[in-house]
C-alpha cells in the first residue's frame, strides 16, 4: 500500500468517528462508558451495560431505585404460604412502542423465551420454573407457580424484562428473533434507539409520553453512551464539557475532578467483584494444587496499592458485606513459599509451562492484577501469557470448556441481594457457558446445596447450606478470589437525580436524570 493511500484509509476512519462535541444539544446527555453495548436481548444480554441499556429500553415488573426495589409494571402482588404460587396485578396503562398494551400474555411470552434460550439471564429461573410456570390469569394478571417454593423470587423480576411478542414473532428467524433482538429492541421503556455502532457509540431517545412518567423535576431528551475505554479520555472529556457523565475515571484522578465546583465525585462500596476465574477442566488448571499454587503467587497487598480505584480484598467466595458471608474461611494469601509446597505437588513440581491470561483489552484494572500475578508465578518458575481481548470475544470464549481460557478476569455483581444470586451462577455446574461460570466449576455436593437451598424457606436452614458450599468451594479453589471494587462515578453538577444503587453501582438510571444549564 502506498503512503497515500494509507494516509486517506486513516482520514477516512477518522471522519467516522462523531466529534463529542458535534453530539452536544440540549437535554440530550452524552455518557463516556468504557464497554460495549452489544446484545440487548432480555433474554441473553446481561452485563453492566448491556442491564443499562435494557433499563432503558425496557421495563421490568420490578425496578430498583436507590438499595430498594420497587414495583414498577406491577400494580400488586400476593403469594401463598410457601412461597411457590405468586399472583401479580399489572398496571393497565403500560405500553410498548408501538401502543399495544404490555399485558399479561406479553409477561409469559417474554418469561417463556427466556426459559427457552436459556441465556445468561436466565440461571434466576433454573429448578423454579418450566413452560408450565407462568400463567395468564385475565388480561392484566399473571400467575407464576414455581416448581419449588423460592422466597427471594420477587428480586429476580427486576431482569425479567418484557418484550413485545408481536415484534418478536416479526422477526423469528430460526433462533426466537435472538438474532433481530440482539441490535433492535423491542420494549416499552423510557427510551427507544437511534444511532446504534456497537464499539462506537448508541443513542437513546426519551419516549415523550413515556406511561410511567418521569420521577424527577424533568427528564432527559435522551443521551448518547459513547465508548471510552481509556480512564484519561473519560476524565478529559468530562473536564472539558464534552462529556457530562464518566463512569471509568481513575480513582487517582478524583482530585482533578473535585477541584472545580463544576464536577461531582460520587463513591460508594458495594458488591462489584472481580475474580480470577480459572479454568477447571484445563490441561493445567484442573489440577487442583495448581490453582492453589497460582492463588498463593498472587500478591494482594500489591495489587491494593496498584489498582487505580478503591478495592477490598476479598476473604473468600463472598464479600464481606454481602449476605452469606463466612467469617472463619481459610482463603489462600500472599506466600511464595506455600505456592511452591502445593506446585509440588503437581505433575509439573519445577514449573516450565506457559498458562494463558485474558482479561478486557485496554483496560488498567484487569491488566495491573495479571501483571502482578505474572512477577509471583515467575518466582516459581511458571510463565504467563498476557492476552487482552475485547469483551464480547471473552463472553464468547466462556461458552465452552473447550475455548475457555486458563485465567480470566471477571467482574461479577450479583443481581439481588441473597446468596442465591451471588453463588449459583458462578459454582453450579448446570450455568457453564455464561461468563458468570467461566472457572467450569463441578461439585456435585455444591450443586445439590445450591439446588435445595434456593426452595428452602427455612432462613436458618438455608444460611447452613450456604455455608457448608462456600467451605468446599473454598478448599477447591475454583478462583482466585480478588477484591471488590468501590464505584466511584463523575458527574458534572449540571446533571441531577442521580442517587447511587448498588444493584447497578458503575452507571445510572437515565430514566431519573435531567439536565440544569448544561
Amino acid at each position: 500500500m502506498s503512503k497515500r493511500m494509507l494516509v486517506l484509509g486513516l482520514v477516512f476512519c477518522l471522519l467516522l468517528i462523531p466529534s463529542v462535541t458535534s453530539l452536544a444539544q440540549d437535554d440530550i446527555l452524552l455518557y463516556g462508558g468504557n464497554q460495549d453495548i452489544d446484545n440487548i436481548d432480555p433474554a441473553t444480554g446481561e452485563n453492566y451495560s448491556i442491564n443499562a441499556a435494557l433499563r432503558s429500553l425496557y421495563d421490568a415488573l420490578y425496578i430498583y431505585r436507590g438499595s430498594e426495589i420497587e414495583p414498577h409494571l406491577v400494580e400488586s402482588h400476593e403469594v401463598n404460604d410457601d412461597a411457590s404460587v405468586w399472583t401479580f396485578k399489572l398496571k393497565e396503562n403500560a405500553v410498548f412502542h408501538d401502543g399495544s398494551p404490555v399485558n399479561a400474555a406479553a409477561v409469559v411470552y417474554s418469561f417463556n423465551r427466556a426459559l427457552e434460550i436459556s441465556g445468561p439471564p436466565t440461571w434466576r429461573w433454573a429448578t423454579i420454573a418450566d413452560e408450565n410456570t407462568a400463567q395468564a390469569i385475565d388480561e392484566f394478571t399473571v400467575q407464576f407457580t414455581l416448581t419449588q417454593p423460592y422466597a427471594p423470587f420477587i428480586g429476580t423480576l427486576a431482569q425479567l424484562f418484557i418484550v413485545n411478542p408481536a415484534v418478536v414473532e416479526a422477526n423469528l428467524g430460526d433462533d426466537m428473533g435472538q438474532t433481530y433482538l440482539k441490535e433492535n429492541a423491542a420494549g416499552s421503556g423510557p427510551f427507544t434507539q437511534g444511532r446504534w455502532e456497537i464499539g462506537n457509540i448508541y443513542e437513546f431517545i426519551a419516549v415523550p409520553d413515556y406511561w410511567a412518567g418521569w420521577t424527577g423535576d424533568d427528564h432527559l431528551d435522551g443521551f448518547f453512551w459513547i465508548i471510552q475505554r481509556d480512564a484519561s479520555t473519560q476524565l478529559n472529556s468530562l473536564l472539558a464539557g464534552e462529556t457530562h457523565i464518566a463512569d471509568s475515571v481513575a480513582a487517582n484522578d478524583k482530585e482533578k475532578v473535585i477541584g472545580s465546583d463544576q464536577f461531582s465525585w460520587e463513591e460508594h462500596s458495594g458488591y462489584f467483584t472481580n475474580t480470577l476465574k480459572m479454568n477447571n477442566t484445563g490441561e493445567y488448571t484442573s489440577d487442583i494444587n495448581l490453582r492453589k499454587a497460582i492463588a498463593h503467587a498472587m500478591n494482594y497487598d500489591a495489587m491494593v496499592e496498584a489498582q487505580d480505584v478503591k478495592i477490598t480484598v476479598l476473604p473468600g467466595p463472598t464479600p464481606a458485606n454481602f449476605a452469606g458471608y463466612v467469617a472463619d474461611l481459610d482463603y489462600p494469601t500472599y506466600d511464595l513459599d506455600k505456592a511452591r509446597e502445593y506446585l509440588a505437588q503437581t505433575p509439573w513440581p519445577n514449573g516450565g509451562i506457559t498458562i494463558d491470561y485474558v482479561y478486557v483489552t485496554e483496560l488498567p484494572r484487569e491488566e495491573i492484577p495479571g501483571l502482578i500475578l505474572l512477577e509471583g508465578l515467575a518466582e516459581i518458575g511458571i510463565e504467563m501469557n498476557m492476552i487482552p481481548m475485547l469483551w464480547p470475544d471473552m463472553v464468547a470464549s466462556c461458552g465452552s470448556p473447550d475455548t475457555g481460557p486458563d485465567i480470566i478476569n471477571i467482574y461479577t455483581l450479583p443481581a439481588f441481594i441473597d446468596p442465591d444470586a451471588h453463588l449459583y451462577n458462578q459454582y453450579h455446574s448446570e450455568q457453564w457457558g455464561s461468563f458468570n461460570s467461566c472457572s467450569f466449576y463441578h461439585n456435585d455436593r455444591v450443586n445439590e446445596l445450591l439446588d435445595t437451598a434456593r426452595v428452602t424457606g427455612d432462613a436458618e436452614a438455608r444460611a447452613g447450606m450456604y455455608t457448608e458450599a462456600q467451605r468446599i468451594i473454598a478448599a477447591d479453589q475454583p478462583s482466585v478470589w480478588m477484591y471488590t471494587e468501590d464505584s466511584s462515578t463523575s458527574l458534572n453538577t449540571c446533571v441531577k437525580g442521580y442517587v447511587y444503587s448498588p444493584a447497578y453501582p458503575l452507571t445510572v438510571l437515565f430514566q431519573d436524570l435531567w439536565m440544569e444549564d448544561c
